[in-house]
């Protein structure tokens, strides 16, 4: 029998991330939250908790670091924490992991395959790698008393949310002309509030599987930037690069051009099957509340 809200203790890792933050901000009242440290926490409790929410990750970093860390912290911390709460009686334990694990930036080509929980991974850089290795560690551990929750979202955005949409969102403050011209491509976000609420969903229903949570829209960069004008008061002026100058720009950061003009679109229907999801906040209310 599932306990109520407010008597369901959820160990949260990773509390004080731009995530975790949210999450407790948010639904703080309705749930008996336990925010832990990893780094600090080396006896954890895990007296009456029903549920292990796993935020805490090494993420992309600025300076390179030895792949080694990235393992280290997001695939054998995790795996380690999941026994503990296994062992302890934890009866659900909800991973956040990333679409990095696709290995796919962009689709330039004509004929562009939607990606769904059940594709292929394929991650290239470390930290996707760690991610997709504790992934399958946490599902080798899964049986009737022990359920395994794998979130991956795409780029999530919301007030103060670092990342890509922050640096968008400078651009488009400082300079009146940016080049995205040719950026016709659609990409998948999540709002920081849709995101938390599919959270809140998994931890209700106490799903199992491989979720990935989005808003309904799909907006392209150029929509994005023009969107992001409009609210602030901002007139832009949208150029187009020459061919030339972006395929050579390609060779040199391929990742860079994939994010901006490639399209990268996932489909969630079964995650929404099985979560009862629908996106409470649209992609431009959303982006109109982070101008």
């Amino acid at each position: 029998m599932i306990k109520n809200k407010t008597e369901q203790k959820i160990m949260v890792t990773g509390a004080k991330g731009y995530i975790g933050r949210n999450f407790i901000n948010k639904y703080g009242n309705e749930y008996h939250l336990n925010p832990v440290s990893l780094s600090t926490s080396k006896n954890l409790d895990f007296s009456n908790v029903s549920t292990v929410l796993h935020l805490s990750a090494l993420v992309h970093q600025t300076k390179k670091l030895p792949d080694k860390q990235y393992f280290s912290v997001n695939t054998e911390q995790t795996i380690s924490l999941a026994r503990k709460a296994k062992n302890s009686g934890v009866r659900h334990f909800i991973f956040y992991s990333t679409v990095a694990v696709y290995g796919v930036h962009g689709d330039f080509s004509e004929h562009k395959k939607l990606i769904n929980e059940k594709s292929t991974c394929n991650p290239r850089s470390a930290y996707a790698k760690s991610k997709h290795d504790a992934e399958k560690a946490l599902l080798s551990l899964e049986d009737d008393q022990f359920v395994v929750s794998i979130i991956r979202p795409p780029l999530v955005y919301g007030k103060n949310a670092p990342g890509n949409m922050l640096r968008l969102k400078k651009l488009v403050k400082l300079f009146p002309i940016l080049p995205f011209g040719y950026a016709n491509n659609h990409r998948s976000m999540v709002y920081i509030d849709n995101l938390t609420y599919f959270t809140k969903l998994v931890i209700d229903k106490s799903v199992s599987g491989i979720f990935i949570p989005q808003d309904e829209d799909k907006y392209s960069i150029k929509e994005i930037v023009k969107t992001m004008a409009e609210f602030s008061g901002k007139k832009i002026f949208l150029i187009k690069f020459p061919i030339g100058i972006l395929w050579i720009l390609a060779r040199i950061k391929p990742q860079m051009i994939a994010s901006l003009y490639g399209t990268l679109v996932f489909d969630s229907t079964t995650s929404n099957k099985k979560t009862g999801y629908n996106a409470k906040t649209t992609t431009k209310d959303g982006l109109r509340l982070i101008s």
